[in-house]
């Protein structure tokens, strides 16, 4: 369940964010630029994935890194460690996760009951998916099967040259398949007489949909309208988002010591780390104190 509200909520946000050009220009994400941080998000997985460290991910090496990855967002909202999440328990994990997450919230709780152009919940479908019993419950099993199944099929279409394993072009390329995927599905989804061509009419239809969406994600008091103070908030709301996702780099990162020409110790503290050491281990002598920068008093002067 936490792994379908945070997939939905993932999507929600991207949408959100990809339509904050209405409200600044500089709030704007070019489809080249999501490719390549979709694409660099797939080389930070794959070096998480490969464990052997071989530049290559086998198929148990995927299904590994997705258990760990669901799994422990499963294990996070199992409050009550029975192995299984009841509703009010993904709930409860959803709604601690939104809470961190403002432009999420607001728009889930705006769309939470709008079906899809096909007529169903996205969010419902993905959950009918992993609950193979229907009981209204995840079991830890149930999880992993999803996991191993996705994965598989996935693996399955990305090992394009069959030989069991994963290269980083392959998973590069898979992400372009990925997308090429959604762009067709798309397209399909608009071309609603099937002639394989998209009408003015059809257009307009299908971008109704995600602009409803965020209209009603705008419009707080939910008047029907779009004020000035309402769209400058979506705007702020949405920029103090993206910001929150950029990790500025650190003083002491090996481009910022090279650009500066400062060793490690003068552009942060280096603190001392004692490892864990066996019985008959001596143990290390302490450093002897870093030499006082130039201008600053030595310690109790």
């Amino acid at each position: 369940m936490l792994k379908t509200w945070l997939r939905g909520a993932s999507l929600i946000g991207i949408a959100l964010a990809s339509s904050s050009g209405a409200f600044g220009a500089d709030a704007l994400t070019t489809p080249g630029q999501l490719l390549e941080n979709a694409q660099e998000g797939g080389r930070v997985l794959f070096k998480l994935a490969d464990e052997n460290n071989d530049g290559q991910i086998s198929q148990k090496e995927a299904i590994d890194a997705g258990n760990l990855l669901v799994g422990g967002f499963f294990f996070r909202a199992d409050a009550n460690g029975d192995g299984m999440l009841s509703k009010d328990e993904a709930d409860t994990a959803r709604d601690n996760f939104l809470a961190m997450h403002p432009v999420l919230r607001v728009v889930f709780e705006k769309n939470r009951n709008v079906p899809t152009s096909t007529g169903t919940n996205p969010v419902a479908t993905v959950k009918t998916l992993i609950d193979t019993n229907q009981d209204g419950n995840l079991q830890a099993t149930e999880v992993r099967q999803f996991v191993q199944t996705g994965v598989t099929a996935f693996f399955a279409s990305a090992d394009t040259d069959r030989n069991g394993n994963l290269s980083p072009s392959e998973v590069n390329a898979a992400i372009v398949g990925v997308a090429n995927a959604m762009a067709q599905a798309a397209f399909e989804t608009a071309d609603t007489d099937h002639n394989g061509q998209i009408s003015a009419a059809e257009f307009d239809k299908a971008i109704q949909e995600p602009a409803r969406a965020v209209f009603r994600a705008v419009d707080v008091n939910n008047d029907g309208q779009i004020s000035q103070q309402e769209a400058q908030a979506a705007r702020q709301t949405v920029m103090s988002q993206m910001r929150a996702l950029r990790t500025p780099e650190p003083a002491n990162s090996p481009r910022n010591l090279i650009r500066s020409g400062t060793a490690p110790s003068e552009a942060a503290p280096i603190p001392r780390i004692d490892l864990p050491r066996s019985n008959n281990q001596p143990a290390a002598p302490a450093p002897a104190p870093a030499p006082a920068q130039p201008g600053t008093n030595p310690p109790g002067q």
